[in-house]
């Protein structure tokens, strides 16, 4: 086994969300470009042609596609090949060896000279959807081995000269695409540092010309398989949020079940700290809500996408006259890779669910707790207004009864003074009551005597008016 190898090509598919408002100016484009700068002075974005209000599956951006370009090194060429399919833009960008004999058995560090500055490595916006990386080399005589346990050594040196400088993705698994032996790395179970990457070492004719005619299909196939990722990594982030807050509505239970538990009535202060929870609880409810749609979005998308990407491979056994058992290493990740994304997020929703549950049983109890301690507190606040009402009405007799009772001594002494006092003065003094009494002037006798009455008067009549209460 030796490093040498012939033809060696490098195929970069990547992908991007878009709107009407960035179509000349999308990142993608902005990426594409400064790749090509690294080899040629052709430009993608002057040359793209948008169609207008196309409703078909995949367009082509370009008037003559693809793209092609010669680079400053003459052994290497390569074509661009934008497209717009559903709701993204793609990018097919090929860098490589013609297949004349100019680029037969040669060293495989070469393909160091594909990536210069790690160029081809994409690190994308929100809206970025992914990219998959595929290197085609043609074997040597010296290289055709017996097993694939043999060609892994050289699918690994391929792998380590394009990621030179870099942190390549770990080995996968390999097989067999169009009876040439291929090589995956990138585990999608290490989702968070996810890159994808096919050595593909040719040594069948027929392989080179399946792979150029099912150009097309193995676009769209790459296509769903990144949004299937994408939508498998965002929704690992939604799974952190969701954990975060379902952690955070456990421990409001637990504080509200200390609190329940106190059994005490509740003070002014405690019960508008309870409306302020109960407020929270409503605003953290919708938060809660909106996290677990996206969640359940993205499970739709990678359903939709899972079906997808296997109406392509569908389309590529019907093109090159074979069945799913020969594309094997494609067929794998529509039967298990991404079943098992989806059963993660089926998990997720199931656990998280009963976060709701918990967040209506607290703005439940809450409500019934603040509905109580309301009508209690309502309730007091009547009887203290009845009270307030009587001890006015009772303030309001008292004053009644005390105005008629001096009303009415008043005129019981004036009564008094003006009829007769001076006879009974007279009287007295003729009966010889005791002197200080006869010695009395007549005018103050008098003045006395009609206050006397004045007096009792407006007692008996105070008494008889009184509040009773």
């Amino acid at each position: 086994m030796t490093d040498r190898i012939s033809a060696p090509n490098v195929y970069l598919y990547a992908f991007q969300l878009y709107n009407d408002s960035d179509r000349t100016d999308n990142p993608l484009w902005e990426h594409c470009d400064k790749i090509l700068a690294k080899f040629t002075y052709e430009r993608v974005t002057p040359e793209l042609v948008f169609p207008a209000n196309s409703h078909s599956y995949s367009e082509d951006l370009l008037s003559d596609t693809p793209l092609p370009f010669s680079t400053r090194n003459p052994l290497i060429e390569g074509f661009v090949q934008p497209r717009q399919i559903q709701d993204s833009y793609g990018l097919c960008l090929n860098i490589g060896c013609r297949e004349d004999g100019t680029a037969d058995n040669i060293n495989v560090s070469f393909i160091e000279q594909f990536n210069p500055n790690q160029a081809l490595l994409i690190s994308g916006d929100d809206k970025f959807l992914g990219q998959t990386l595929i290197i085609t080399a043609w074997l040597t005589e010296d290289n055709l081995p017996d097993n694939l346990d043999a060609l892994k050594p050289l699918g690994d040196k391929c792998r380590d000269a394009l990621f030179l400088g870099d942190s390549p993705p770990t080995f996968y698994r390999w097989g067999k695409l169009f009876g040439s032996p291929i090589f995956e790395y990138g585990s999608v179970s290490d989702i968070a540092n996810y890159r994808h990457l096919l050595v593909w070492l040719l040594c069948d004719e027929k392989t080179d010309a399946d792979f150029n005619t099912c150009q097309e299909e193995i676009f769209n196939l790459l296509f769903h398989r990144n949004k299937i990722i994408k939508a498998f990594q965002d929704s690992r982030q939604i799974y952190h949020e969701l954990d975060s807050e379902y952690s955070i509505i456990e421990k409001n239970m637990e504080i509200l079940e200390q609190q329940f538990a106190q059994g005490t009535v509740l003070t002014p202060p405690q019960l508008l700290e309870f409306q302020e929870q109960l407020k929270q609880l409503l605003s953290k409810a919708v938060t809660y809500t909106r996290l677990l749609r996206k969640l359940e979005d993205f499970d739709n998308t990678i359903a939709i996408n899972i079906y997808n990407y296997s109406d392509s491979l569908q389309k590529i056994c019907v093109i090159i006259e074979t069945d799913e058992e020969e594309l094997s290493i494609l067929n794998r990740f529509s039967i298990k890779s991404a079943p098992y994304m989806r059963s993660q997020i089926a998990g997720d929703l199931g656990y998280f669910r009963h976060g709701t549950g918990l967040i209506e049983q607290a703005i439940a109890s809450i409500r019934g707790i603040v509905e109580i301690e309301q009508a209690r507190s309502d309730r007091a606040n009547q009887l203290q207004l009845r009270k307030s009402e009587l001890a006015e009405k009772n303030r309001d007799a008292r004053l009644e009864s005390t105005v008629q009772a001096i009303g009415v001594g008043l005129a019981a002494g004036g009564i008094a003074a003006s009829s007769g006092t001076d006879k009974l003065f007279e009287t007295l003094q003729q009966n010889h009551v005791p002197a200080p009494l006869i010695l009395w002037h007549p005018f103050l006798f008098s003045f006395l005597l009609s206050c006397a009455i004045a007096l009792g008067s407006a007692a008996i009549v105070w008494w008889r008016t009184r509040p009773k209460n």
